[in-house]
Order: C-alpha cells, then structure tokens, then sequence
C-alpha cells in the first residue's frame, strides 16, 4: 500500500498529482565549537550570550576587543580547526584584581635589538646608544601594547626606566603569564640591565552556570575554556550531566569540555584523582609561554577537525601538533614517559614535545576513572570513546527517525503496511543501522549485536517500544609490545622447525 503525507484518497478532479517528500539521508556529523572565555568592554558582544558563528580575527576583535582572551582563543582554535563553525561564549570579568608585573631597565649603552618574549611572541624594537633607561622603557611599552596581547605596558609615574606590565583581564588566570627577555639569541636586554618581576596578584573565577544555561538546546559538541578550577569543573559536571544535564535522554544534546591546568606532576596528579567526570578533559602542563586559555582552544579545535565525523572519529589523536602552543622553555620540566603515565592513570591529559620543539597531543583522557560504585572503569577513559558515542546514539536516532517517525505500532503486520512499525521492523532498522556504523569504522563485531540486541513493547505503555543497543565501539591502537629475543645463532633440531 502506498501512503501520502499530502494527497488526500477522495479527490475526484483528473489527473496528475504528486508530492515531494524526503527519504532521509543517513547522519552525518557537523559538530560545532564553542568558545568559553573574558572580553574586554569594548567589545560589542552581549556578556554571557553565545554569538556566532564567527567569522575572521576582525569580527573577533569587534566582538571581544582587541586584545582579550577570548579573541586570542579564536585565533588559535581557526588556526588548529580551519574549515570549523566557531562560535563563542563571552564572559564579563569577574570580582577580583588583573595580575600584575614589571620590566626594569637601565640604559644598555649601545646600540642593537631588543628582543622580549611575551606569551609566546616574540617582540622586537630597536635601542640606540644613547638612549635612557626611560626611552628603553617607553620603546618597549609601545612594542608590548602594539602587539595586541592580553597585557598592556606603561611607563610607570615614579621610576621612569621601569615598565608596568598588567593582565587585561581580571582573574587568577593572568598569574605567570610570560613576560621576558630572550636568552637563547643575541639580545642587548640581559640581566644586568633589565629586571624581570613576575605578573602574579590575580584572583577573581567567571562563575560558569548562568552562562552555560543561555547554550539553549543547540549542540555544541566541542566547548573550550580555560577554567579548571574545582568550582568551574563541577558547573561544567552538572551542565552536561547524564541524568538532568546534555548527556541526559531528554536533553540528547551532548558536548565535551576541554580545558587546561597548569602545575607540578604531583599537583595535578593529585587535582585529577579528586575528579571523575568523562566529560571534561584538562590537559595538564607546567608552566609555558603559551597561557591556559590558549591550550583549551588549541586542543578542543584539533580535536573538532578530526572527531566529527566517521571514520576519523575512531581514531586516536596522538601526534596531532596543537599549533600555536609552545612548551615550557625550561626542557627539564618537559613530561616524559613516566610522568605521562602518572598524568593519565589519574584522568589528566598530556602531550609530548617533538625534536622540532612542537607540542603534539600524546593522550587526551577525560577525568573519568571509577564507576558510580567507586570501582575502577577505563570504559570512559579517552576521548575518542565520547564523540563516538555522540556519534553512533546520532546515528541511530537519524535512522530510526526516518523510518518509523510516523507509523502506528503493531505487535505484527502480516500485510506490510508501510503505515505500520513492529518490534520486528525497528530491530532490522537498528541491526542495518549497526552494519552501517561498522562499515563506517566506528563500531565493530555486529554478528553479536544482531544476537543481543532486544526491541520490545513496553508492558505498560502500548505506544512505547524499549530496546536494548549493546554497542561495541572500534579501539585506538595505543601501545604495540614486542618480545625481541636475540640469539647468536638458531638451532634447528632434526624435526625440522627453527627453535632457540
């Protein structure tokens, strides 16, 4: 029997008539990122309501200022996902102070380059021999401020050859943000004629639940914020909760946060063991040009360009090069393979620095380590788990969707009316659904799922069918062991075979 959504079965009037309907196309992905940081006043975006997608680094500018954190973090995320929708999330400062340091000079005597390192760029400006120590102080302000950054120079009113370096931002964030001269090239500025202090004094956190909630129910698969404090984590926690939040039946919204922390191995081994959520990643690194929020929108756009879609989806992101990020300058603070086993046994992600000195992902693991039950669980360990589960309960709901969107619900239908849904019929959907997610890579073995999967009729509902999907999702080849045995020489026995 042939079923129309549009043609009515009485019309009398001859003679052609036909409606246009969809068939359905399978799911693909088209993940979106959303950007969670600081703007400056003057940028016109609405605090604490998403825009975009946004465009190029001068909407950016236009909507954060020129300068702010959270125009830098969507330079660098187009930089590691260039053909990604970015969106973002602007934030107010909060309550607090804007860390604070400085940059002291005397006259350096001679002529030459000054070369200052500050967040990772590399700043030039010329200095004559007879300039003071306030025109050193002055060149280097003008240096500082055209570059842009989240830091802005002045001259300060009682010393003149001392240059006052303060976060634009209000918060803890801009504590150790890099400031310096460069050691590793020829340089007038040294340290017999330029002081370094640290910018430290920051404090104040943007409190992530109001502005979480005006995400609305839009997906945003990949959000980037530099906020990994215990405080921002359980917001983000309860924000895509499994039972109320985007991760839950009725939400079906989804999203993964990715973030940064710096710190010592023992301080983040010891952070990452107090937390269990498998839906936040925070890559962990000690201190390095590269600041916080940088990091998050690095590794959450790298992750959006290869995690969105099948079959790329299943496979690892290990020595994928988050560009734009720097490692620390101090190579004895660089993770190595101990230390990496200490960050990821305890749900904090890592990185390797390649001989070439760029950072390339090494293992993004999610804060999840133990069930509800307090038993140890790597089933939620990486990241690539998560987006292929977004990817396959998509999948399935698209094809299920376009099926038995609008059908009754039989036990049986001995007449095939394709009006009619059965338990039978929606379980071939989801077995040819399956055989579809295998061929595409992300999920395996469907002889068994063809043997374990349950569609059934509620017993107390006859309008509701409950099905049991038991999905075995394709692994990422993380470590190739092999037994290399020596011997000077093989020795045969008569029976044939080579043995030692």
């Amino acid at each position: 029997m042939v079923m129309f959504n549009n043609i009515p079965g009485n019309m009398l009037v001859p003679f052609w008539y036909a409606e246009i309907n969809s068939g359905g196309t399978p799911f693909q992905g088209n993940a979106r990122v959303v950007l969670v940081g600081q703007k400056l006043a003057a940028g016109t975006a609405a605090d604490g309501t998403v825009i975009g997608p946004i465009q190029n680094e001068r909407e950016a500018d236009a909507f954060f200022g020129v300068g702010s954190m959270l125009s830098q973090m969507f330079r660098i995320a187009r930089r590691n996902a260039p053909f990604q929708p970015l969106w973002a999330l602007p934030l107010a400062d909060p309550a607090g102070a804007p860390a604070a340091g400085s940059l002291t000079f005397t006259a350096p005597g001679i002529t030459g380059a000054a070369i200052l390192w500050v967040m990772g760029r590399r700043i030039v400006f010329q200095v004559n021999a007879a300039d003071t120590a306030s025109a050193v102080c002055v060149k280097a302000r003008n240096a500082i401020n055209a570059a842009n950054l989240p830091v802005v120079a002045a001259q300060d009113g009682t010393t003149p050859g001392k240059c006052n370096v303060t976060a634009r931002h209000v918060g803890a964030l801009g504590n150790g943000l890099e400031v310096t001269f460069a050691t590793d090239e020829s340089n007038i500025l040294n340290g017999t004629n330029t002081t370094v202090v640290a910018l430290t004094g920051g404090n104040g956190v943007p409190d992530l639940v109001t502005p979480l909630a005006s995400l609305g129910d839009q997906e945003y698969d990949f959000i980037a914020g530099p906020y990994s404090d215990s405080n921002s984590l359980n917001a983000i926690r309860d924000f895509l909760d499994d039972s109320a939040g985007r991760w839950s039946p009725v939400q079906q919204l989804y999203g993964h946060y990715f973030s940064a922390q710096v710190g010592t191995l023992s301080g983040l081994v010891t952070f990452g063991d107090g937390r269990n959520d498998q839906h936040a990643t925070v890559i962990g690194t000690q201190r390095s040009p590269t600041p916080e929020w940088e990091w998050a929108a690095a590794m959450a756009g790298k992750a959006s360009a290869h995690l969105s879609d099948a079959p790329e989806v299943s496979r690892p992101l290990q020595t994928l090069v988050l560009d734009g990020v720097m490692p620390p300058r101090d190579r004895g603070v660089w993770w190595d393979i101990v230390d990496r086993q200490a960050l990821y046994a305890d749900g904090i992600a890592g990185y390797k620095v390649r001989s070439d000195g760029l950072v390339a992902i090494d293992r993004l693991v999610t804060t999840y380590q133990k069930t509800a039950a307090g038993v140890g669980d790597a089933t939620f360990r990486d990241v690539e788990t998560m987006f292929q589960l977004m990817f396959v309960v998509r999948y399935f709901r698209t094809a299920v969707s376009n099926r038995h969107s609008r059908q009754a619900l039989a036990d049986d239908n001995p007449f095939n009316l394709p009006e009619i849904a059965t338990p039978k019929s929606v379980r071939n959907t989801l077995v040819h659904a399956y055989n579809d997610l295998v061929a595409l890579g992300v999920l395996e073995k469907s002889d068994l799922f063809s043997q374990y999967v349950v569609v059934e009729r509620d017993p107390n509902d006859a309008n509701r069918l409950n099905a049991f999907l038991p999905v075995d999702v394709v692994n990422q080849l993380r470590v190739f062991a092999a037994n290399i045995t020596a011997f000077l020489q093989y020795q045969t026995p008569s029976g044939g075979s080579a043995v030692a």
